[in-house]
């Protein structure tokens, strides 16, 4: 009889070990997604978002500069679905007005109406899979079309008429080669291509025609490390900042505008 009570002691406390263990596993906080940008200019400064599987964020601000150090952290609740993250109740706080971020081409860009940011993925347990391969073009990057925010003067369009569009990666070939004919055609002006990086936004305009927009800036110190991240606002700097208009449904390139001449 003591056998039997000992045994079942044994087993009733086997059992209750391996639910607790089992609790604890459910109540494990998992992080699914972890992206970080790191700026190097005039000290470091890294920003960190990190989505975790009971629905919360944490998204971390570190500057270090000579003379100056600062740590922020904000906090929150969000959701992922698809490729896009929903943040609830409340928009994303850092900035207080993303109300959703969409995972693409390994980045996390966030919407809202008064700026760009991206942030690149180092970790994605949800396995997005990426409709570009920049590997060969590591001197573009690309942000989504945002009426709000990309001004009609400066593009001159006409913003109901225009739709955002993700380029597949036969587009993007086909953007790099008219972009080297453009060079080839005005090298009078312009340094070599490879001297730029380049920032575009593709859209469907008024005629329905695929057209990418592209800034194209000098590679140095104060564009390399952080054009990937977010769209650059420069007024000046002659053939050191150009944009112009590709349109792909015509195989051609318009309104190449270069900083500083008429």
């Amino acid at each position: 009889m003591k056998k039997h009570i000992i045994l079942s002691l044994i087993v009733l406390g086997l059992n209750t070990q391996c639910k607790n263990e089992n609790a604890k596993k459910s109540t494990t906080k998992i992080e699914q997604i972890c992206a970080v940008n790191n700026y190097n200019f005039y000290g470091k400064t890294s920003l960190k978002f990190q989505f975790f599987s009971d629905s919360t964020y944490v998204f971390t601000i570190t500057k270090k500069e000579p003379d100056y150090e600062k740590f922020e952290k904000f906090t929150g609740h969000c959701f992922v679905k698809n490729d896009t993250v929903y943040f609830k109740p409340l928009e994303f706080k850092f900035d207080r007005r993303s109300e959703k971020a969409v995972i693409k081409n390994n980045f996390i860009e966030f919407i809202n109406d008064k700026s760009a940011l991206k942030i690149e993925i180092t970790k994605n347990l949800f396995h997005t899979k990426n409709k570009l391969d920049l590997k060969k073009y590591s001197d573009y990057a690309f942000f989504s079309f945002n009426q709000e925010v990309h001004s009609p003067i400066y593009y001159n369009y006409d913003p109901n008429t225009i739709k955002p569009y993700d380029l597949q990666q036969s587009e993007l070939i086909e953007t790099d080669q008219i972009l080297k004919k453009c060079f080839k055609e005005n090298n009078t002006k312009l340094k070599n291509i490879n001297h730029y990086i380049k920032q575009c936004i593709v859209v469907i305009n008024k005629k329905q025609e695929k057209e990418v927009w592209i800034s194209c800036y000098c590679n140095d110190f104060s564009t390399k490390d952080t054009f990937k991240y977010d769209l650059i606002d420069m007024s000046d700097g002659g053939n050191c900042n150009i944009n112009l208009k590709i349109n792909l449904t015509n195989r051609s390139y318009s309104d190449l505008h270069i900083a500083g001449r008429a």
